[in-house]
C-alpha cells in the first residue's frame, strides 16, 4: 500500500528550504508514497511541485496563527492552563482546518517542512489525526515551553545540520529523537549546467571580466552589505571586476534591495553591480561566477547556496558560523572567513582570483565533496528510511 505524506510549507516566498522540500519529492520512491504537498498561501514554486507530479493544496491566508509563533504573555507565567488556553484559541481554528486536510486526503504521516514554533498547528492536528508528525527542522529556533511540550507530539526531528541538531539538543529536545540528513542536490544537474560564456553573456558579461557573485533571497542578515563592501575593496587594482548579486526583493524586506543600490551607489561600485534579479534556475548562473561569496552575518542553518556552488564547479567563500564549517573544510573544500569581516572576505575572494592553482584545486576538492556527502540519491534514501521507522511504529 503507498503512505501518503502531507507535506506542510509555511514559506511565503521562494527559498533554499522549498528548494530542497522540491527536491526530495520529485525524489520519493512513488510507488511507495504518495506526495500531498500543502501551501499556507500563494508560492510561485506550486507550479513545480505540480509538475513534479504532486498533489497541491493552497489553503490562503486565512488560517489562524499561520507562520505566528504565539510566545505567552509575562504576566500569565503563574497560570499555566491559562497559558495553554490562550495560545490555543490562537492556533485552534487552524489546527481544526488542517485536521480537516488530514481526514479528507487520507494521510497516513504529516511532514512539516520548517521549525516547530512555525507548525504547531500541524503537529496538534496530526495528533488528533492519529497520524505521526515529522519536524524537518530548516532554521534556529528558541522554544518556548508550549514548544518544548509540544515536542511529545514529534515522531522525529529531521534536523539539516549538526548545528541545528546541537541548539535543539541544548533546549531540551531528547537527542534521540532527532537525525541529522543534510540538504541534497543532483550533482549531474549542476555538472551540466552550461557554457560559462553563454552565461555571462545573458549578464551582459565577457570572458575578459573577472566575477564574483552571491546568491539568495534578498535579507539583511544574508550580508548582502557585508558583500558589497568587499567587492568596494577589491575593486581599485581589478578594473574588470564585476559583481553579481541574484535574487529578488523578499516580501518580509522589501526595502532591502533599494538598500543595497544605494550602498553601491555609496561605495562608488554601482557600475560594477549587475542586480540580477530572481533566477528560477540559479543552476544556469553559476556558470558566469569565478568565485561564490557566502556572507550570512548570523549563523546559517546549512548553506544550500555553498553544495550550489561546489557542484556547478565555482569555488565558495563561507562565512564560518553556524552549519558552514560542516561543509567547507577551509584551504581544501573553499576558504571561510569571519562572519561580518567585508576585508577578510575581499582577501579570501583575491586569493582565489589572484591564484589560479588554489582556485582549482578547491573547485575540484569541493566538487568530489558535495558528490560523495550531499547527493539527493542519498538524501532521498535517509528521508525514507526515517518514514519506514516511524510507520512501522505508528
Amino acid at each position: 500500500m503507498r503512505r501518503r505524506i502531507l507535506y506542510v510549507e509555511m514559506a511565503h516566498a521562494f527559498g533554499g528550504s522549498i528548494v530542497s522540500l522540491y527536491q526530495l519529492v520529485r525524489g520519493l520512491d512513488r510507488e511507495r508514497y504518495e506526495p500531498v504537498v500543502l501551501f499556507y498561501r500563494p508560492n510561485p514554486f506550486v507550479r513545480r511541485f505540480e509538475e513534479a507530479g504532486a498533489k497541491v493544496l493552497v489553503l490562503g491566508n486565512t488560517a489562524a496563527g499561520a507562520g505566528r509563533p504565539a510566545a505567552p504573555a509575562r504576566r500569565r507565567r503563574s497560570n499555566p492552563l491559562a497559558e495553554w488556553l490562550a495560545i490555543l484559541r490562537q492556533i485552534g481554528p487552524g489546527t481544526l482546518r488542517l485536521l480537516r486536510v488530514i481526514r479528507q486526503e487520507r494521510i497516513h504521516l504529516v511532514h512539516g517542512n520548517d521549525v516547530l514554533i512555525s507548525n504547531r498547528e500541524a503537529v496538534l492536528a496530526a495528533a488528533l489525526a492519529g497520524v505521526p508528525y515529522i519536524s524537518h527542522v530548516r532554521a534556529f529556533e528558541r522554544l518556548t515551553w508550549f514548544d518544548r511540550r509540544l515536542t511529545r507530539w514529534v515522531h522525529t526531528c529531521i534536523y539539516i545540520s549538526r548545528a541545528i541538531a546541537d541548539a535543539h539538543t541544548a533546549q531540551g529536545v531528547p537527542a534521540e529523537r532527532g537525525v541529522v540528513i543534510y540538504n541534497a542536490l543532483d550533482p549531474e544537474e549542476f555538472a551540466a549546467s552550461g557554457d560559462k560564456d553563454a552565461a555571462r553573456a545573458r549578464l551582459g558579461l565577457s570572458p575578459a571580466h573577472q566575477v564574483v557573485g552571491i546568491t539568495g533571497r534578498l535579507v539583511a542578515w544574508k550580508g548582502h552589505e557585508v558583500f558589497l563592501r568587499a567587492v568596494a575593496e577589491l575593486t581599485p587594482a581589478r578594473p574588470m571586476l564585476r559583481a553579481v548579486i541574484a535574487g529578488d526583493a523578499d516580501p518580509t524586506e522589501p526595502a532591502y534591495l533599494e538598500r543595497l543600490k544605494a550602498l553601491a551607489q555609496e561605495l562608488g561600485i554601482a557600475d560594477r553591480v549587475i542586480f540580477a534579479g530572481y533566477w528560477e534556475r540559479i543552476v544556469e548562473l553559476l556558470p558566469a561566477l569565478d568565485v561564490l561569496a557566502h556572507c550570512s552575518v548570523r549563523p546559517e542553518p546549512f548553506g544550500r547556496v555553498i553544495i550550489e556552488g561546489m557542484a556547478a564547479g565555482v569555488p565558495v567563500v563561507g562565512a564560518n558560523a553556524g552549519a558552514v564549517p560542516e561543509i567547507i573544510t577551509d584551504g581544501e573544500t573553499g576558504l571561510l572567513v569571519p562572519p561580518g569581516d567585508a576585508p577578510a572576505l575581499a582577501k579570501a575572494i583575491g586569493r582565489l582570483l589572484d591564484d589560479a592553482p588554489l582556485a582549482e584545486a578547491v573547485r575540484q576538492r569541493a566538487l568530489e565533496h558535495v558528490r560523495r556527502h550531499f547527493s539527493l540519491e542519498a538524501h532521498v534514501a535517509q528521508v525514507q528510511a526515517v518514514y519506514e521507522r516511524v510507520l512501522e511504529g505508528a
